[in-house]
């Protein structure tokens, strides 16, 4: 008789465990690790997230202790649910009538087809098998269970077939039901135990009385029964599990995957690698993650194969399982077995690889022989001397009169222009050539790398003094400087001067650095230094055009200027960065330097830190003591650097064991600080990777799911390219995009003939970069010159090993903001404040754009190599309390990529407007129509220290007593390739006065002004010199 009751009871455990598990533990958790994969930074070597951190200097035995302790945390949930599982299986499975079938193919794919959805890791699922072969099973169906389970489940194929090249996703998913439903069979051909087993296999564990019995007692006997059985199961495997997470955690320090990266496969070598992959006991998909970040790491493809099969088929806890299960001889086939299947196909995919490569590279050669690659080089515009003075149209000057005065301060005030309010949402959208900003960024093959596929830079300021705030971009010859004409339009000015044209411009800004009062160019270049164009309507200049030093870094992407010695001459971090993704590691030439500005005599020195790709430097005073200080912003997944300022321009490097910043971005884009709750201390953002589909993006960036989001974006025709226009962009996307480059497809999906030409020879650049060949940069002709310098250059630096103990903490997947606390560190408040998803986030920057008294927050976001078009961002102040999305609301919802943008008031209307660009197109505008709260611009103009002010900090205090206030701070930094007009902006609602205003000096040295200041003007406060 069989136990029904009991047998429904155990089943409706077994439904809910594993609804709990399924539905909140591991699926998400397979999620996240998809979302996270190619972009996590992994702190621990066999987990993807480090609970326990490794102290400072800590001995092998220690780091092995660490690791450990990590695999067990990581784990405990996984094997937890194995253990209970296996106990349930047990039970269950002795109450009813043993399987007689000897078809052992059958066995099995039942076991792969009962194996595929639990989900769980090749370590959890051990457990599971033991469980079903005790209790009765055939070994075909506990093997094949143990071996479908981690490998076979939905979210596992989709990040398989998503993150690798199609034909290893094919290889890997071939060779398991290989193992699965033929090798598996045949091993248990050989089962000696199969026919001596006694007929109930659990018996020795589970003795059921049969007699009728009522719900109460069968739930009684059943926990009875399950608890013998898992009791059974516990004893059996869970000490194995202790041992193989530690003799895990051995292998992975004494030897490192990365000894494999350079070397080419060979039999030896795959004998090795597969050896070890197969021995580590890792987490469910973390072997994909692993094995992705690897081949992003140059690996070759032999290697990637052999460990994308081998890790978390088998390991050294389902070895040790076996031999206790089966016997040790089972054991030691199944390991020998998987270890050569792992050599055969790393062989393989090798040979695959090399067939394809030295296919393309014949077509290649056809292609470049035949002379239908010459290049053609871009006709530049004539070339303006570097000392003729830019013709400027007459404007309409804004008047000036004056307000207040004493020995050390003189006030004037301007009345700003009349709003116009909007009918519809807050900003108007234009594109550039509608007001005469002509520049738009064109994508070809030639240009299509890191960093220039990331967008130009954009700045604004004052650059004639007329009162009408200018804008400079950077561009594939320079740079353009637009003359603003009277608010209604702009005009491009002649130039770039003759030293800087001709040039791939990335990021420029309009700053004073020879303190005359008059905004300079500063300009940064692909592979040809940074520039500094002196104004020359602020008299005439020796030398009108200087080169800065900075280090002969390939290209300064983050430059960020402040007085750190007060001195009155703006200093600069040359925030530097080489080839990005192609150059994820820390190396020899990316080392950031902090250049101080002598009267124009440039004295360079590296700054401490680990040296990586940086996108973003920021200048500003958050310790609130007066010295300005520093933070670097590096982008995959190495260590950002913050610094707190000493006297005499010095900086001290803040660590992770002073307490001060409790986290930072791993794959940092911007940072901005603002005092976003009037509490008047300075919060600071960090804009990451943060997306909100995860998996979804995971596959627009490695698979061809990406092809057909694009494709949709380019129907919907919600993009300032045109139909055609868009799909070839497309086109260019999938074939160069240097994460996963397929031999498959071809550049003459061009139909014009100087594009496949382009395209021929960046895939040729992109080749000798994977497969680590620099004779291939050879073949490169001289017409194409920026892929041939990214060729020879991704062989030049020397990658450095730096100590990273210390280092701030990273968060992946997600934005930052950090509020101060009075007498504490800084808080993480990102989810509360609902500001920590921004997608692919740039530029990103505090301003309060509907004048309400609280600083908003907007951000661009976009990157080409995912086709993922997602709208910007922006994220309105609700009373310092938290933020809302409102971009559609506000009219600023756009789907375009871009990356950076700059503030401004364009109209002289009080204000603040946007200008922004498009990675692979024009620049937009964005006129701001808010016409009813109440506002106030500070203008500051120093006679003693640096001419606009950078550093100074301006606090207004209002309402009721002059209990209301909010503070600025004037930078000259921060953000992404974008920098904004040296004014103080402030919203002030309802009210029509100012009662106090504060200046704190970049000297430090702070002036108060008692006197009210009506609103709705623009102010200029002029320090007297001594």
């Amino acid at each position: 008789m069989v136990p029904n009751r009991r047998i429904s009871i155990l089943i409706l455990f077994i439904a809910a465990v594993a609804a709990g598990f399924w539905g909140v533990s591991r699926y998400p958790a397979l999620s996240d690790k998809a979302a996270m994969s190619g972009t996590e930074a992994f702190e621990d070597p066999m987990t993807h997230q480090a609970h326990f951190h490794v102290p400072d200097q800590a001995s092998l035995p220690t780091r092995v202790l660490y690791t450990t302790l990590n695999w067990y945390e990581t784990n405990w949930k996984g094997m937890a649910f194995g253990l209970v599982l296996a106990g349930a299986f047990l039970t269950v499975l002795s109450y009813l009538p043993k399987p007689s079938s000897d078809r052992r193919f059958k066995n099995s794919l039942i076991g792969m087809l009962v194996g595929t959805p639990l989900g769980v890791c090749v370590n959890c699922v051990a457990p599971i098998a033991k469980g079903l072969y005790d209790a009765g099973s055939k070994m075909e169906t506990a093997l094949a269970v143990m071996f479908s389970s981690p490998t076979l489940n939905i979210v596992v194929l989709t990040m398989l077939f998503s993150i690798f090249p199609f034909h290893m996703a094919l290889m890997k998913l071939g060779a398991t039901f290989l193992l699965v439903l033929l090798i598996v069979p045949w091993i248990s051909k050989k089962d000696v135990k199969r026919k001596n087993r006694e007929t109930a296999a659990g018996a020795e564990v589970c003795e059921v009385d049969l007699t009728p019995e009522t719900w109460a007692g069968a739930l009684r006997g059943a926990v009875r029964d399950y608890w013998k059985s898992f009791s059974y199961i516990f004893v059996r495997t869970f000490p194995l599990m202790l041992l193989a997470g530690f003799l895990g955690a051995v292998l992975t320090h004494l030897w490192s995957f990365d000894k494999f990266i350079g070397l080419e496969p060979n039999w030896k070598t795959l004998a090795v690698l597969s050896f070890m992959g197969t021995f580590l006991p890792l987490p469910i998909a973390f072997d994909l993650m692993l094995t992705q970040a690897l081949m992003m790491s140059r690996l070759a493809d032999g290697f990637v194969m052999t460990l994308l099969f081998t890790l978390g088929t088998f390991s050294i806890y389902s070895a040790m399982v076996v031999t206790r299960t089966f016997s040790l001889k089972v054991a030691v086939k199944l390991y020998l077995i998987i270890v050569v299947l792992g050599m055969g196909l790393g062989y393989g995919a090798q040979v695959y690889s090399d067939f394809k490569y030295l296919q393309w590279l014949g077509r290649y050669e056809v292609f470049i022989g035949s002379g239908e690659a010459s290049f053609q080089a871009a006709v530049t515009e004539p070339r303006v001397p570097d000392s003729v003075r830019p013709a400027f149209r007459l404007t309409q000057p804004v008047a000036s009169q004056k307000f207040w005065t004493d020995q050390n301060v003189d006030v004037q005030w301007s009345v700003l222009q009349d709003r116009v309010a909007s009918k519809g949402p807050l900003f108007e959208k234009h594109l550039g050539p509608e007001w005469g900003l002509t520049y738009s960024n064109r994508m070809t093959p030639e240009n299509f790398f890191d960093p220039l596929f990331f967008g130009r830079g954009i700045a604004s300021g004052d650059f004639n003094r007329d009162g009408w705030v200018d804008v400079a971009v950077a561009t594939d010859n320079g740079f353009e400087l637009y003359q603003n004409v009277n608010g209604r339009r702009f005009v491009r000015m002649d130039g770039p001067p003759a030293s800087m044209a001709g040039k791939q411009g990335l990021t420029v800004a309009l700053v004073d650095m020879d303190n005359d009062g008059w905004l300079d160019v500063f300009l940064t270049t692909f592979h040809e230094g940074n520039y500094l164009w002196l104004n020359p309507l602020g008299g005439k200049k020796k030398q009108p055009v200087l080169r800065v030093p900075n280090n002969q870094a390939l290209a300064t992407t983050a430059p960020a200027f402040a007085d750190v010695n007060r001195d009155g001459w703006l200093d600069i971090v040359n925030g530097n960065y080489y080839l990005g993704v192609l150059t994820r590691k820390p190396i020899d030439t990316s080392v950031d330097q902090l250049v101080i500005n002598r009267g124009l005599k440039f004295e360079p020195a590296d700054l401490e830190g680990v040296p990586g790709q940086t996108h973003t430097v920021l200048f500003s005073d958050v310790n609130g003591d007066g010295l300005v200080d520093l933070m670097i912003g590096n982008d995959y997944q190495v260590s950002d650097t913050y610094y707190f300022g000493e006297n005499q321009g010095r900086f001290r490097k803040i660590r992770r064991q002073d307490g001060i910043i409790p986290i930072t971005t791993e794959n940092t884009m911007s940072m901005d600080t603002a005092d976003f709750n009037n509490d008047l201390q300075l919060d600071l953002y960090l804009a990451n990777i943060g997306m909100s589909k995860g998996l979804d993006v995971v596959s627009n960036i490695f698979g061809s799911a990406m092809q057909e989001a694009g494709r949709e974006f380019c129907d919907s025709r919600d993009t300032v390219l045109n139909h055609q226009e868009c799909h070839d962009l497309l086109k260019l996307v999938t074939l160069l995009n240097p994460e996963k480059q397929d031999p498959s497809e071809r550049c003459s999906i061009f139909q014009d003939r100087e594009q496949v030409g382009e395209c021929m020879v960046a895939r040729l650049a992109l080749t000798a970069t994977r497969r680590s060949n620099p004779a291939l940069c050879g073949r490169i002709g001289p017409d194409h010159t920026l892929s041939k310098i990214m060729c020879e250059k991704y062989f030049l630096p020397r990658r450095v090993h730096p100590d990273t103990r210390g280092e701030i903490p990273l968060r992946s997947m997600s934005n930052i903001l950090l509020q101060a606390g009075t007498d504490t560190p800084f808080l993480d408040i990102s989810q509360a404040a609902q500001v920590e998803t921004a997608e692919w986030s740039w530029n990103a920057r505090f301003a309060d754009l509907d004048n309400d008294e609280w600083q908003d927050l907007y951000v661009v976001n976009g990157v080409l190599i995912t086709q993922e078009f997602a709208t910007n961002n922006f994220f309105h102040n609700r009373e310092g309390k938290t933020f809302q999305p409102a971009e559609e609301e506000f009219g600023l919802q756009d789907f375009d990529h871009s990356s950076a943008y700059t503030y401004l008031d364009i109209d002289n209307d009080g204000d603040l407007d946007i200008i922004g660009n498009t990675l692979y197109g024009p620049f937009k505008i964005y006129i701001n129509h808010e016409s009813e709260n109440n506002r106030v611009m500070f203008r500051l103009e120093d006679g003693r220290g640096n001419r606009h002010c950078i550093g100074c900090r301006v606090t207004i205090h209002y309402g009721p007593e002059g209990k209301r206030h909010q503070m600025r701070e004037i930078k000259a930094s921060g953000g992404y390739r974008s920098f904004d007009a040296p004014v103080a902006h402030f919203g002030l609602g309802p009210y029509d006065v100012v009662q106090k205003v504060e200046v704190r000096w970049s000297d430090g040295i702070a002036t108060v002004i008692g006197q009210p200041f009506p609103v709705n003007r623009k102010y200029l406060l002029y320090r007297k010199p001594l």
